[in-house]
């Protein structure tokens, strides 16, 4: 007898056909998805895969280097790394923030400031740093964050040229100076090239390049890295010591326009980090700055006065009394009687200078004014540049008619004063003042030969024993050249009493000059704060050593009987003995030369002292009292 059991169940026969039906459903849903995914959506999701794994990288290029007329680099490229992240990748690893923050030299909030500033996957996180910084964040191995060479801008003369040549930004885009004006000609265009990122943000393989970089152009300019170095360090020392608040200094060629330097104090190291960050330290005062110059206007009021027969050459002037002029007085700080045009300009008297100026029509004086550059906008393309001010001549009054000719009631800047000079020293010629090298010179004549030969033999006198700009001899050299001072304006209808513009501007060597180089200082509020005290010692230790890098010969030796000069090219013996009133055997005894055939042109050569050259050799710079004491006696120019 079998056991009672469950009853059976009998499925029903549709089952098998349901799940078969489920089964084949799911396939058809799995393979239609998959038809979605290889063939429908392909183009899609490799779109947005290539969003997340495929990126463009920036192929850095090297922006213009900016060099000096002997070959040696202003503004130079050195080698950078660029740091940056993937926000979305270095966001998932915000444990490894501290040490990449510390190899940044950053703290943690700035970091996370900088990735969030950045796009959705690319944030730059640091830029132009050192490479050492990106070996270092290299070597942390952090994903999301990349290492990209780059380079950033070195300046070797640094605070020297800042305010010429200027600054650029953390984009190596141009900011102040020659980097801004000239960025377009200067300015790297970067390539980019296609790579593939793993998940951890490090390139696994560079695919193509999607355009190729080009470096940025150079620019080749005038300017002598020494003197600019010279000048520099003279015009910072003489602003410390006199307590000035800005200075400017441009040395120039007087034959070909060429600036060969051109600097301004207080300014600053762009190569220092965070040392560039008051405006005024990277202002080019040379161009940017407009002053009233005071007597170096002097000379070109002679020489309207002269060219126009105004006056004649050998003229004396009674300046013993005031001159009354709109209600006025115009006076000297010291008293002289009778003085001819060479005295007006050695002692710098302001009564002698307004009455030539008041014997001259108005229309020429201005027309003088602005042939030698005063009133007229720099050609140098330089941020900043002004023309100064030079009121047009229909508005002249009697008083502005003779204030003008001692520099008040007009503005000029340093570069212009240089410019204006170089006219006297050459000749009477206008020479356009240029930076580039190889540009060609434009010149036009603005005063006859005779006139500027003899402002340059007058000129002569100030930088002599009782003249205001004795500070600016140079021992073996003639030195010619003008003093300036006047009292700042206080922007109120009149002047400051203690702060002066000093002003200095001179060529060398006098008589036949090569180079002009023109000094301000503003703001002094020294005791002494004259431009034959300031200025003139600036123009002294420039002017010295850029002589001699010229090898411009003295035309003496201090206390020696012999002229050491160099031979020109193409000279021999007899030229020689003929030009120093000598002859051929006493030249070759005196030098030990073995034969005529031995003369080597560029080498140093002793001939016998000209006649008349030991008096002049004898005049040496004197000691800083006695001509603080003499300038004070004439006044300071």
């Amino acid at each position: 007898m079998k056991p009672p059991g469950r009853p059976f169940r009998q499925l029903p026969r549709s089952r098998p056909l349901w799940l078969a039906g489920v089964f084949v459903l799911g396939f058809l849903a799995v393979l239609g998805r998959d038809i979605q995914v290889q063939y429908l959506q392909t183009g899609q999701l490799r779109a947005q895969g290539q969003m997340r794994y495929l990126h463009n990288q920036r192929l850095p290029a090297q922006r213009g280097v900016i060099f000096g007329d002997n070959g040696l680099p202003l503004a130079v490229n050195t080698a950078a790394s660029t740091i940056w992240g993937d926000p979305k990748v270095l966001g998932k690893h915000q444990d490894q923030w501290p040490q990449l923050a510390q190899a940044l030299h950053l703290s943690v909030i700035e970091l996370g400031q900088r990735l969030a500033s950045g796009g959705a996957d690319f944030a730059y996180l640091a830029r132009q740093r050192p490479p050492s910084v990106g070996k270092a964040v290299r070597a942390l191995g952090i994903p999301g964050v990349g290492v990209l060479p780059s380079s950033r801008s070195y300046f070797p003369l640094g605070a020297a040229t800042t305010p010429l040549i200027g600054l650029v930004d953390q984009a190596h885009q141009g900011a102040t100076g020659m980097e801004l004006s000239y960025n377009q000609w200067l300015d790297a265009h970067p390539g980019s090239e296609e790579a593939l990122y793993d998940g951890h943000g490090q390139i696994v393989q560079v695919l193509k390049v999607a355009r190729l970089s080009h470096p940025g152009h150079a620019i080749h300019l005038t300017i002598n890295p020494q003197m600019q170095y010279w000048a520099y360090m003279a015009l910072l020392r003489s602003l410390h010591q006199f307590h000035a608040r800005v200075g400017s200094a441009v040395l120039m060629n007087v034959h070909t326009g060429a600036i060969l330097a051109m600097v301004s104090a207080p300014s600053c190291n762009p190569n220092q980090k965070g040392s560039c960050t008051a405006p005024a330290d990277y202002v080019n005062n040379a161009v940017h700055q407009a002053f009233e110059p005071g007597s170096v206007m002097k000379p070109f009021a002679i020489a309207a006065a002269l060219a126009s027969h105004s006056v004649s050459p050998s003229q004396k002037f009674n300046v013993y009394h005031p001159l009354w002029v709109g209600g006025y007085p115009i006076t000297d700080d010291v008293r002289h009687h009778i003085l001819n045009i060479e005295h007006i300009l050695k002692y710098s008297s302001c009564i002698g200078t307004a009455k030539i100026a008041l014997l001259t029509p108005k229309r020429t004086l201005y027309n003088m004014y602005q042939a030698v550059g005063f009133g007229r906008e720099p050609p140098l393309g330089l941020p900043g540049e002004t023309a100064g001010v030079l009121p047009p001549w229909q508005s002249w009054g009697v008083a502005r008619h003779a204030t003008i000719s001692i520099g008040y009631g007009v503005s000029v800047t340093t570069l212009q004063l240089a410019a204006a000079y170089a006219s006297i020293a050459n000749g009477g010629w206008y020479v356009r003042p240029h930076l580039f090298a190889g540009e060609k010179s434009q010149r036009h004549r603005v005063m006859p030969a005779w006139v500027a030969n003899d402002l340059r033999r007058w000129l002569q006198s100030v930088a002599r024993p009782g003249g205001t700009g004795i500070l600016a001899a140079i021992p073996g050299y003639a030195v010619a050249g003008k003093t300036g001072t006047s009292n700042m304006a206080n922007g109120k209808d009149g002047f400051y009493h203690h702060r002066t513009n000093a002003t200095f501007v001179g060529f060398a060597p006098g008589p036949r000059p090569d180079l002009v180089m023109a000094v301000n200082l503003r703001g002094s509020h020294y005791s002494w704060n004259f431009g034959g005290i300031e200025a003139a010692p600036v123009f002294r230790y420039t002017m010295r050593r850029a002589l001699r890098t010229l090898d411009v010969a003295p035309r003496c030796n201090i206390g020696g009987k012999f002229l050491d000069i160099r031979v020109p090219a193409g000279s021999d013996l007899h030229e020689l003995a003929l030009k120093y009133h000598s002859t051929s055997r006493y030249l070759e005894q005196i030098n030990h030369l073995p034969s005529p055939q031995a003369l080597q042109a560029g080498a140093f050569f002793q001939v016998p002292m000209p006649l008349g050259e030991k008096d002049f050799c004898r005049v040496q710079t004197p000691a800083v009292s006695r001509a603080q004491a003499e300038i004070w006696s004439e006044g300071g120019g």
